[in-house]
């Protein structure tokens, strides 16, 4: 699908070092105990971009991670994983000035997760680490994520978006907590330039303020995205464009550890459409993939190829939802 380009995905955003941490007390910070043991404690790599570009690694995509990284042990330790992950280093940025900030991200029995984040310095991109022309020279765009990806928000993400449009490429946007406080409105000017905007429902009802899917598919459809597909989690997923409206039941799953499950989903859903498949096709692998990303500990760990994929989604029963 597409003439061919040097890249088939670049992801802009964030990497981060995650120290997942499961098995300890629901009261461990305020036990007082000044020693408390864990079932696991593991290093590992996250970050909205370094999730998706691992994911779309492995599914057999020519990936590039677009970020900033620091010279430190973790900067190398992150880089050596993205080369193991298939995905090209050529426009990582590392300043000397740079921090990469690391998580600690405590993983509840049922999967779910708390995160401590760390402060880091100098770790977003700016504008200044920009080069237009290698966004003439892709298929596909991921913004990883809207509201996390500091300067570039408010100056730049618009702009390599609208270059990457022109020449022929698809534009997606994920979204994320807004840790800067930039406001609900604040990447509103991003939207006219958005193929696909891809947000969870909490991020999703922090810009809009609704919690009904079809009004907020409406919202971002009057603001200028071209499709929205919101993930409902536990709930499945949502699709909506000014012709299209479905809903994808989930994948029957006992979650071990549900980080960066949504970033496995839009990774998925994005090499689905470069292949030409259906929304719908698109929706139902991002879901296996998610849910597939689940089973073990880590945010890009454990789904390993499309193949895997695929032959989850033979065998995995669907939970079948009731809706209005």
């Amino acid at each position: 699908m597409g003439e061919q380009k040097k890249y088939d995905v670049i992801c802009v955003g964030q990497v981060v070092q995650d120290i997942l941490v499961t098995g300890i007390p629901q009261d461990a910070f305020v036990s007082g105990k000044d020693t408390v043991l864990a079932k696991t404690l593991t290093l590992g790599v996250g970050g909205d971009a370094a999730n998706e570009s691992a994911i779309l690694g492995k599914l057999g995509d020519h990936v590039a991670l677009l970020a900033r990284l620091d010279r430190r042990n973790v900067g190398d330790m992150i880089y050596e994983d993205m080369k193991r992950e298939h995905v090209d280093p050529a426009l990582i940025i590392r300043p000397d000035d740079c921090e990469t900030f690391s998580t600690v991200v405590v993983i509840h029995p049922d999967g779910n997760h708390s995160f401590m984040v760390g402060p880091g310095k100098n770790f977003n991109l700016e504008w200044s680490d920009i080069d237009l022309e290698v966004f003439k020279e892709t298929r596909a765009v991921t913004a990883a994520s809207l509201l996390a990806l500091g300067e570039l928000d408010t100056n730049g993400i618009d702009r390599i978006f609208t270059t990457a449009q022109e020449n022929g490429a698809l534009t997606i946007a994920d979204m994320s907590f807004d840790m800067r406080g930039i406001g609900p409105h604040g990447v509103d000017h991003v939207f006219p330039h958005v193929d696909y905007l891809m947000p969870s429902l909490d991020e999703a009802v922090y810009v809009t303020g609704s919690k009904d899917p079809d009004e907020i598919a409406d919202y971002f459809l009057a603001a200028g995205v071209k499709n929205v597909l919101l993930k409902l989690g536990g709930e499945g997923c949502f699709f909506k464009n000014h012709t299209e409206r479905f809903f994808t039941d989930p994948f029957e799953v006992t979650p071990v550890d549900t980080t960066g499950c949504g970033d496995n989903f839009v990774a998925a859903f994005t090499h689905c459409l470069l292949k030409g498949l259906s929304h719908q096709e698109c929706a139902e692998f991002a879901s296996a993939t998610g849910a597939l990303n689940s089973q073990g500990i880590g945010a890009h760990t454990f789904v390993q190829s499309e193949e895997q994929v695929l032959e989850f989604m033979k065998t995995a029963p669907k939970r079948v939802i009731k809706r209005d």
